[in-house]
């Protein structure tokens, strides 16, 4: 029988060779997975034998993972601000620039927390579950117009115990006239096709490419859901929106003077680029 550490070290050189990035991370976390272990157990454990079963289940993640099948699906869960959320082709995996805007939104928010919230393209429903839980007392409404997302979305709700009312809308479209909310909030569509092409292939093949790519240089979603959201602001209420680095200057601009809004504020991501557009109903 081959070792752990046999085994990683053969592992992180396959994923080496085939193109696999953080090839070593992604050998330790795939074999913790298949020994139903903490990844930091494996060091502990670099010279016990791997079992025929764990070895075989092992290989089938390594060669999915060779293929560039995403972590996340192969894993089945993404931890996102704190939450365990089930992962797989139904929707975009959540990123850590998402993680970002909640985090933002949960410290601005925080003195003064919101009653009704209402995210557009929920996905797995990641934004709006991290900001129930920050938000216990907050009524909180998400929708996607796929059917596939809400199903994960409803799951994740179930998963982390958290009450989200989920429905299927394109952006706005079946949103109640008079409907008011305290945030709204969204990270649509925002790349554009010479983006998508151009992506890693864990991005390009597996995510749904509906949830990448928009029209107009990937702005067209988001000057849709900016036109829309004002009548279902409350005063002083905020859209927030995640967006490609080239958008919130020139959305801030193109709604300069749109009365709707009193205020368009830009937020960089950790790395120091334009990615957050927070608009304030005037």
């Amino acid at each position: 029988m081959q070792s752990v550490i046999e085994i990683l070290k053969k592992c992180e050189e396959f994923f080496a060779q085939k193109g696999v990035p953080n090839p070593k991370l992604d050998a330790q976390l795939l074999l913790a997975h298949a020994m139903k272990c903490k990844r930091l157990d494996l060091f502990l454990r670099f010279e016990e034998p791997i079992t025929n079963g764990v070895l075989s289940e092992f290989r089938e993640y390594a060669r999915r993972r060779a293929k560039r099948e995403p972590l996340q699906h192969i894993l089945g869960f993404v931890d996102f601000c704190g939450l365990n959320l089930k992962c797989d082709a139904r929707a975009l995996i959540p990123r850590p620039e998402t993680e970002e805007l909640c985090d933002i939104l949960t410290r601005r928010l925080k003195a003064n927390p919101p009653k009704k919230i209402l995210d557009l393209g929920t996905g797995s429903g990641a934004i709006i579950l991290s900001l129930k839980n920050a938000f216990k007392d907050a009524e909180c409404a998400a929708c996607d117009i796929s059917s596939y997302a809400l199903s994960l979305a409803r799951e994740n709700a179930e998963r982390t115990n958290l009450s989200v009312n989920f429905f299927e809308s394109d952006w706005l479209e079946k949103i109640p006239e008079g409907e008011k909310f305290d945030l709204i909030v969204s990270n649509p569509p925002y790349l554009t096709k010479a983006e998508v092409e151009s992506a890693q292939a864990e991005v390009r093949l597996f995510d749904p490419i509906f949830a990448l790519e928009s029209p107009d240089e990937g702005a067209k979603d988001l000057r849709k859901i900016i036109e829309g959201s004002p009548k279902f602001l409350a005063k002083g209420g905020l859209l927030a929106l995640e967006c490609g680095i080239a958008h919130p200057k020139m959305l801030a601009q193109e709604n300069a003077s749109n009365a709707d809004f009193s205020n368009a504020e830009i937020m960089q991501d950790l790395s120091g680029r334009d990615r957050f557009l927070i608009f304030t109903r005037a």
